[in-house]
C-alpha cells in the first residue's frame, strides 16, 4: 500500500499532525493516495450503499490514447466501488474491462496475470487482496507508460480514477447529510497536483477538446472544495461537486467527447 495520504480531509481520519496537513498546502508535497483509501473514510464516516453507485459499462475502445487513460482509470475506481459493496462479479466484469483498455494502449501483456488474479480472489471474496490487486494493476498500467515515454497518459490514468472517485464520494456524502463525509471532499491539494500533471501533457495533447475539459473541470471542482474561511465546506457544494464531475466522466466514457 502506498504512503497515508497528506491531505487536508483524510488527513483528520488517519490523524496527521497540523504540521503534516500544512505540507499538504503544497501540490509537489502531496503523496497521491488511491481511491480505495479514500473510499474507506468515506465508508467508515457514512457507510452508503456502494451499490447505488454502479454504472453501466462503458465501451472498451476509445479514438485517442489520452481519452483511453482516462476511462481506464475511471474503471479502476469503479473496481474500488465494487469492492466496498462485496460485489465479486462486479469486480470481475471490471477488471475485464481494464485489461482491455491496457490492451487498446499498447501494455496488456503488462497486467493479463493481474487480471487471473483479481478473478481469483473475487471468487475467494478476498476483499483486502482485491483492493492490493486493483492498485498493482493501476501501478504496473502507469509504470508501463512511463517505460514508454508516455509519462502524461500515467498522469492521465491517475487523473481519471480520482474524477471518478470524486463523483462517487460527493454523490456519497451528499446523501448522508452528515458533516463528516462532506468535509472527506477536501481534497483542493489534490487537485492541484492532477492539474499539474495534466499540464505535462504534450501540446497536441493538450489541445484535445477531451484533455481541456479534464481541466476546466478540475478547475472548478477545486473551487467547489474551499471553504472560503467557513469552518466546513458547504453541504450544498457536495452535490455540486457530484454534477461537475458526473458531467466529465459520461463526457469521456463517450466514444466522441
Amino acid at each position: 500500500m502506498p504512503p497515508i495520504l497528506l491531505l487536508t480531509a483524510v488527513a483528520a481520519c488517519a490523524g496527521l499532525t497540523p504540521k503534516q496537513m500544512a505540507q499538504a498546502d503544497s501540490p509537489e508535497s502531496v503523496t497521491v493516495p488511491t481511491p480505495a483509501e479514500f473510499f474507506a473514510a468515506i465508508d467508515k464516516a457514512g457507510k452508503p450503499d456502494w451499490v447505488s453507485f454502479y454504472r453501466d459499462p462503458v465501451p472498451t475502445t476509445y479514438p485517442t490514447r489520452p481519452q483511453t487513460a482516462f476511462n481506464l482509470g475511471t474503471l479502476v475506481a469503479d473496481g474500488f466501488v465494487a469492492v466496498e459493496a462485496e460485489d465479486g462479479q462486479q469486480v470481475k466484469n471490471t477488471g475485464k474491462d481494464i485489461i482491455a483498455l491496457a490492451k487498446a494502449l499498447g501494455v496488456g501483456e503488462h497486467v493479463l496475470a493481474r487480471g487471473k488474479s483479481i478473478s481469483d480472489f473475487a471468487e475467494k471474496n478476498d476483499w483486502f487482496a482485491l483492493r492490493e490487486e486493483l492498485e498493482a494493476t493501476a501501478n504496473e498500467v502507469r509504470n508501463a507508460m512511463v517505460e514508454q515515454r508516455d509519462e502524461a497518459l500515467s498522469s492521465l490514468i491517475t487523473a481519471g480514477a480520482w474524477v471518478r472517485a470524486l463523483q462517487v464520494g460527493s454523490r456519497a456524502a451528499e446523501l448522508s447529510g452528515e458533516d463528516a463525509p462532506v468535509e472527506l471532499l477536501r481534497q483542493s491539494a489534490l487537485v492541484e497536483l492532477l492539474q499539474s500533471n495534466l499540464g505535462k501533457l504534450p501540446e497536441k495533447s493538450r489541445d484535445l477538446p477531451a484533455i481541456a475539459q479534464v481541466g476546466a473541470t478540475l478547475q472548478g471542482v477545486g473551487s467547489l472544495m474551499k471553504s472560503n474561511g467557513a469552518a466546513a465546506i458547504p453541504k450544498e457544494n457536495a452535490g455540486a461537486i457530484h454534477a461537475k464531475t458526473g458531467e466529465l466522466v459520461s463526457a469521456m466514457s463517450a466514444k466522441q467527447p
